[in-house]
């Protein structure tokens, strides 16, 4: 929802910058210990936005209409 926002009022451009920077965030996040990202109840989670948010970045595919 929020890519499909990001589309229509900045450009498909600009959120595929953001998806980007967003991945370079949650890896590091999940990468981090003391991060609540890295621990096993929401690690799933964060793995599965960095793919969506990845393939999207590198494709312009927003995948199951998520994230």
């Amino acid at each position: 929802m929020r890519l499909t926002m990001l589309c229509a009022r900045d450009g498909e451009d600009a959120a595929k910058e953001w998806a980007r920077a967003a991945v370079q965030l949650y890896r590091q996040s999940l990468a981090n210990p003391g991060h609540f990202a890295s621990q096993s109840d929401w690690k799933p989670r964060f793995e599965l936005s960095v793919r969506e948010l990845a393939t999207f970045a590198e494709q312009g595919t927003i995948v199951n209409g998520i994230p």
